[in-house]
């Protein structure tokens, strides 16, 4: 099968981050991908073009390049990008983490395995730049687990998830409707639409998580988050059920102030609430 990765990249990202990114998805793996789509979103810094061309002169034609003038934000920078993806398989891969160095390995004989299955999650490592996190995130292992719990929190880790191409041949796309949340609106949507989704217990991912990414959540995102969340259990549940009460305490939880919402975030309260 062939593979390929999709990123987004924009003007506030540190360039490190991004260079130790790619190197994970081409250098360190063990199955190198077939093509890497980066689609710049937004006119970036002289620092992260540098970046982006080093790659381009390593990898060669397999690195497809995509510049938006402005910035759509991710969900459609990803669209676009999806347009360009050639391989049977697509890869998300976020700017800012560092995949595991058989990722490509495990989800391309895992999807090879079970061809129902379109969108494959996996485990993930949360580490911060300090080195003093070290936290697994796990995810439902099975179809019904996902469905269940999707009321709850993302049942998948977006930066781990790999897609039949065959998915968005048919039209699905991620919805820019609600801010954020392109990733959980794209689960519901899915499993609306009788899609088969499942993950891998095997880690694939290293999920950097620094305070930064704590206080950028502000109340028009939450909102956002809570709008999503109503929107995809209307759609699985209907009205008359009692999944609308884990959107409010999510949206009262985000409205904390960050200390608190860290807390929380850190603790095994959050790994309960989720799976429970």
């Amino acid at each position: 099968m062939t593979i390929s990765v999709l990123m987004a990249t924009y003007a506030k990202e540190n360039p490190n981050y991004l260079d130790e990114s790619i190197k994970s998805i081409w250098t360190d793996q063990e199955r190198k991908p077939d093509q890497i789509v980066l689609v710049e979103d937004g006119l970036l810094t002289q620092e992260l073009y540098e970046i982006i061309n080093k790659w381009q002169s390593i990898i060669g034609d397999k690195f497809t390049l995509l510049a938006n003038n402005t910035n759509k934000g991710l969900a459609l920078a990803l669209n676009d990008g999806i347009e360009l993806c050639k391989g049977e398989l697509i890869a998300r891969m976020d700017s800012d983490d560092i995949a595991m160095p058989n990722r490509f390995n495990i989800q391309e004989s895992y999807m090879k395995q079970h061809p129902d299955v379109e969108i494959l999650g996996g485990s993930l490592e949360e580490f911060n730049d300090e080195g003093t996190l070290h936290k697994v995130r796990t995810y439902p292992q099975n179809y019904t687990a996902i469905k269940n719990s999707i009321h709850k929190a993302s049942p998948l880790g977006h930066p781990t998830v790999m897609f039949r191409h065959s998915l968005f041949k048919r039209g699905y796309r991620y919805s820019n409707q609600f801010f954020i949340c392109e990733d959980v609106v794209l689960w519901f949507e899915a499993l609306a639409g009788g899609i088969k989704i499942n993950n891998i217990s095997d880690i694939v991912l290293k999920f950097r998580r620094n305070d930064s990414m704590m206080n950028r959540r502000g109340k028009k995102k939450a909102w956002s988050e809570f709008l999503a969340y109503t929107y995809g259990i209307h759609m699985l549940d209907g009205i008359f059920t009692i999944k609308y009460i884990y959107p409010c305490a999510r949206l009262l939880f985000r409205l904390m102030p960050s200390s608190i919402i860290k807390f929380i975030y850190n603790s095994k309260l959050r790994n309960v609430i989720t799976h429970a």
